[in-house]
Formats: structure tokens, sequence, C-alpha cells
């Protein structure tokens, strides 16, 4: 039975998982042992007999207007990775379009093959793609997920449920806010038929396993779960980023993951090409020193490590179990131990870095996204020495939130004759309460309930898929210019945006910020989990970047990326920006309905 010849790489997607390390090199191109994660990737898929393959992105994945992802892809590509048995093709969507909407717009390519998807952030050595296959088409199945079960299940954060005869029953991520675990967990890695492609929409965004899949269990199709064999790793940390490489040095040789030539000097000490050591330095291994690095006298080298190329290490300095990228200088005596040090860096004289991520013009909204565990705790930013990004981003909290009190109880007080007014009118309008509460996801996924004053009528939650097929907005919202269950008074309110004044109680409560993403419930945000996850890592506001930005008549691909851009780039500046801003849409009753 012949096997499958297409792949497609999605490199794209607003991933934050591996903050802060993606936002400066994307995932795919993160070195592991010096070489870019995506070559052990088509590596891989081209010893499985795979002939072509598709690296796929959008031209707008990054979190600002210039897209560095595209231009490192364009730049990298230039390499030529193809060869005669496979070759090395790009897509670039026009905007985001999500994991399946990506392969929608490769319907050319793709044919009426069978093709394999892999995600962007997948380390892998080998996988059994003919075992995988004769499986999927043994069980006549349109989509078959790779699985693998997680040994520590409490921190999956998908839920499977899967028969006994492999068919995947439900397929849902959830947040480590929620009850529900599952041991099963996505690799990221597909087989898709064909007629999958005729369930995604030609335009919008949409994703694979909160979307598609359940399409396509919808209309009675098969979609199966395989559980993965070989060597991989899902890199979804910066744990996980460490722990790749720590297992590829001490329990592989240096040909199995090295560029170029290198030289094996000592056991498991590989050094690449034009590698200057001091008689003096001590090295010990595993290890591996990149091309053309200078390791000057009485410099300490401890492995589990990895150099990149062109370093200069001065006089006395230490560096243990540590990843440094290329082009990093380190002064003398300085000592760096259990840390990530990114390209370009400097460490100045005596300076200490223990457990860090060390990285060049970090920002407040860095730390948001990153996620601390024993081998890695904190950040530091290199333009500013000595000043970590931890301690910017606490100085930063503990300031917004006093801005945020105070202005909310001067808000409350002077808003007070107009909150009197507007529950009047509310009473005389129509019948029920002149609070609406809802439960919203707020910091770390905690619910809290957002106030809001009713703008529509009794029970009209329930009313709302009678409607459902009349919505205006693509992704997870639902909103009607002219709904019909709102009220004469609540046309009003929502046209001037002062339905949202109560939500100054929960500014004051400390369950929400004046700026921030708007809260959600959960299931409002099931459509992309990476955009959930990230925006649950700040408090939500009563205005953000997306509400300034057009509100109800931006595509859901826009608010996404605005959502990311202010959580990675917070600042006071930018906060007070975005509330001035707000008075003005809410002037020109911009997107407002």
């Amino acid at each position: 039975m012949p096997s499958i010849k297409k792949a497609i790489i999605l490199a794209g997607g607003q991933k934050t998982r591996l903050s802060p390390l993606d936002k400066y090199r994307p995932a795919w191109m993160l070195p592991i042992v010096n070489k870019p994660l995506i070559e052990y990737t088509i590596n891989a898929l081209r010893t499985t007999g795979i002939t072509e393959v598709m690296i796929a992105m959008s031209e707008h994945d990054s979190d600002s207007g210039n897209n560095p992802n595209k231009t490192v892809l364009q730049e990298y590509l230039k390499k030529d990775l193809s060869t005669p048995e496979t070759h090395i093709y790009c897509h670039l969507d026009d905007k985001p379009r999500g994991t399946a909407g990506s392969l929608k717009d490769l319907e050319a390519f793709i044919g009426d093959d069978t093709f394999l998807v892999i995600n962007n952030n997948i380390f892998i050595e080998d996988i059994p793609l003919d075992k995988v296959v004769e499986f999927h088409r043994s069980m006549n199945s349109v989509a078959t997920v790779g699985i693998h079960k997680d040994d520590i299940c409490i921190q999956s954060k998908e839920g499977i449920e899967i028969a006994p005869d492999s068919k995947i029953k439900s397929f849902s991520m959830i947040h480590p806010s929620m009850d529900k675990r599952s041991p099963w967990k996505s690799m990221g890695i597909y087989i898709f038929e064909p007629l999958a492609l005729k369930f995604i929409n030609t335009d919008g965004y949409m994703d694979i396993k909160e979307q598609l899949i359940p399409a396509l269990q919808n209309a009675s199709l098969n979609v199966y779960a395989y559980v993965m064999e070989g060597l991989y790793q899902c890199i979804d940390s910066v744990k996980d980023y460490i722990n790749v490489q720590r297992d590829l040095l001490y329990n592989n040789n240096a040909n199995d993951f090295h560029t170029g030539e290198t030289v094996e000097v000592a056991e498991k000490v590989w050094l690449g090409k034009n590698v200057k050591i001091s008689p003096s330095a001590y090295l010990l291994g595993p290890l591996v020193i990149g091309d053309g690095c200078t390791i000057n006298d009485w410099t300490q080298v401890i492995g589990p490590a990895v150099i990149g190329s062109g370093c200069h290490i001065s006089e006395g300095a230490l560096i243990r179990e540590s990843i440094v990228w290329d082009k990093t200088e380190i002064a003398s005596m300085a000592k760096i131990e259990y840390s990530i040090i990114g390209e370009g860096s400097s460490i100045p004289d005596n300076f200490c870095i223990k457990n860090m991520i060390a990285l060049n013009g970090l920002k407040i909204g860095d730390t948001n996204l990153f996620n601390s565990d024993r081998s890695v705790t904190g950040t530091i930013d290199l333009t500013e020495a000595k000043l970590t990004a931890t301690l910017k981003h606490k100085s930063y909290e503990i300031f917004k939130r006093a801005v945020d009190f105070l202005l909310s109880v001067l808000c409350l007080v002077l808003a007070l004759p107009l909150f009197l007014l507007i529950a009047l009118l509310i009473k005389l309008d129509s019948s029920g309460r002149v609070f609406y509460t809802q439960k919203r996801c707020g910091k770390n996924g905690k619910l809290f309930g957002m106030i809001k004053f009713r703008t529509m009528i009794e029970n009209a939650e329930k009313l709302q898929s009678k409607l459902a097929s009349k919505n205006e907005i693509d992704g997870p919202m639902f909103k009607l210019s002219d709904d019909p269950r709102v009220t004469r008074v609540g046309k009003i309110l929502r046209s001037t945006s002062l339905d949202e004044l109560p939500q100054l109680l929960n500014v004051l409560k400390g369950e929400m910020s004046l700026v921030g993403p708007r809260p959600l419930i959960m299931d409002e945000m099931k459509f992309s989990p990476s955009w959930r996850d990230t925006r649950l890592r700040v408090k939500p506001g009563i205005t953000g970047l997306w509400q300034i930005q057009g509100r109800s008549e931006m595509p859901f691909h826009e608010w996404i990326r605005y959502d990311v851009y202010y959580i990675r780039n917070q600042s006071l500046w930018l906060d007070i920006k975005i509330l001035f801003k707000t008075a003005l849409v809410v002037l020109k009753k911009r997107g407002a309905y």
C-alpha cells in the first residue's frame, strides 16, 4: 500500500507559549543544538518518503504590521532546502486563516491526494508514517489525529474522549482553570483526505481541532485517533525547548543533530569549524560549540550546554547547563547558569545570570506570556543592565492597579446622577432588572460576574439560538446591527456605550482593568486556544485596542491580532493612548450596536 507523498507544515499562528523566545525568532526557527527546528521536521518527513513539503503561514502572523516571520522565512528558503527527492514550497496567506483555513487555501497543492499536516512546534526524529497511513485507510477515516498519553494529565489542556475502537467521540480545548481533564493530548500531527477540505470556509478563520474536526463528526464522517510511536516532542514551553536539547546531547551522536563539520575533541564535546579554545579553558560534555567561536583563558563550559556560532567568551567566564544563541559576547568573569541567552547578546563583566532568559529589547508585556518553571524562572532585558523584565512588569502592574482604582472611584462618583437616570429609563422602558450580570473569564480564567446595564428584553439569551443564522460577524461572538431583542433604551445605551459604565464596579473590585482584552465566556474563546490562553494572562478591560480599531466591524482574525499585540506590548503610554482614543470612538459611535 503506497504511503502519502505530500505534507504541510503549519508555520504560522499567534502562538505565544514559547514566549519570549518566539517573539525574536518564529517557533520553527528556534535553534535546536544550533540547527533550526524546521530542518529536523523536513529531514524526518524526507526519510518517511514525503516528496513535496509546503510551508504555510500568514503574512500577518506577527503581532505588528511588520512581519519578521515572513522576512525570516524568505531569507531561510534562499538556502533551497529542496533535494531531488523532496521539493520544498512556501505559501503566504494575506491574512490569518487559522490552521484549517490555511489548508483550504492549499487545495491546488493537495489535489486528490491524502496528505499529512504537522504543526510548527514539533521536534521529530522519526514517525512511523506507513503505520499511521495503514491505520487511517483501514478505518476509512477522513481525518486521523496523532495523539499520545500525557504522563501528567492534570496539565493537559485538551479534552479528548476516545471510543474503544479509537474513534474520537469529542475533541475540545480547555483551560487549566477548568475542572475537565484528559490523559490524551494531540501531537499536532494529522492525516486528512481531500474530502475534509469541503468542510472548511473559503474565507474567514477556522481551526482544525476546534472547528474542522467537529464539522466532520457532525457530517457522520470517520475521525480516528492514533497513538503515535517514534521519537518526538511537542515544544509547547521553554521547559520543553530545554529538555529536547538535553535529550539530544545526552543520547545522540554529533552527526545526528549538528550541521556542518564537527570534531569530537573529548567525550561528548563537539566543536564546529574554526573554533579557538585556550589550553587553560575547561570543557565538560555533553556540549556543542558552533562555528567560529572563541573560548578564552580559564573559561569553564559545563554541559549539557550549547554554544551558537560566532560567540566570544572572555577570560574566567562560566557557562553551566545553558543555551547560548549565535553571536553572543560574554565578558570576563561573567557567569551564565541554567539559562538561555538570546542572539547577539552582550553580557557585561562580572554579570551573573541564573535560571533566566536574557534577550535584547524585552518589554513589559513579554512577562505576561512567560511561564516560569524550575529550570527558568524569569527574564532579563540586556538593553537595561540588571533590570529584569519581571521587575518592570511588577512595577507596571502596581501602577496600573493604582490608576484603575483611583479613576474608577472618581468616575463612579461623577457618574452617580447618570446611573440613577439610566436606571429610571430602563425601568420605564421595559420590565426586568436594571443591571445584567453574566459570568465572564477574568485573569487566569477565574470567573467573575461582569455587570452591565440591561439593554435587552428578559430571557434574551434563550432567544439567541433562533437568531444564530443571522449573525453578522465571524468568530465566536454573536452580533446583530438590528437585534430584535434590544429595547428602545438599550439601543441608545449601546450606541453610546453607556451600558458598559457599571463595569467600573468590576474595576474597583480588581476583577477588571480600564484597559485590556474584553472579557468573554470560555465557550466564546474555543476557536483559537492560543489566543484564549494569551488573553487570559492579563485582566480583561472595559476598553482595549480592539475596541478603538472598529469593534463589531472588525473580522475575527484582526481581533486576535490586536489582543495579542496589546498583551505583548503593554505599557502605560499605550494604555493612555487607548483611553483617549476610546473617547473618540464612543463619540463617533463606531462599531457600536
